[in-house]
Order: C-alpha cells, then structure tokens, then sequence
C-alpha cells in the first residue's frame, strides 16, 4: 500500500514551504534575456539548457537586433536526445 503518493507529496511540499517561508522559493524567477547578456562577457558564451519544446531564438534574436548584433549571432542545435 503506498503512503505517500508522489504527486500529493510535490503539492504538499510547496504549499508548506510557501505558507512557511514564502512564494519566493517555489516560484521561478521571470527570464530576463537582457540582464544575463549584460553579465555575460565576450569570452564566455551564453548556454541554454532547454526542456522540450522550449525554443528561446526569438527572444534571442530580437536582443541582437536590439543591440546591433543581428549579423554576429551564431547558433548551434545539438538536436534532440
């Protein structure tokens, strides 16, 4: 007999945590493409880790446009699996 089913257990968890310690620790903060390239420097690449179906081009290539950089970005798929 299961006791604790997992996805009973996963909302449980968050409802504790944000009735104890607050919604800041089980929300994602919002992306923010423009503050992650003013962190970033030329000799260290911005990466993206995606889940399926994520595809962050856009924004990405909107920021080059912004910036002037239409012409200098490059990217690379690594394809699924």
């Amino acid at each position: 007999m299961k006791v604790l089913r997992k996805t009973k257990m996963i909302n449980s968890i968050k409802q504790y945590i944000s009735s104890t310690l607050g919604t800041t620790y089980i929300q994602s903060p919002p992306f923010n493409l423009d503050s992650v390239f003013n962190d970033s420097i030329p000799s260290t690449p911005i990466i993206f880790v995606l889940s399926p179906g994520a595809d962050p081009y856009a924004y990405l290539y909107a920021l080059a446009v912004e910036k002037g950089m239409k012409d200098k970005i490059k990217t690379i798929s690594l394809g699924q699996g």
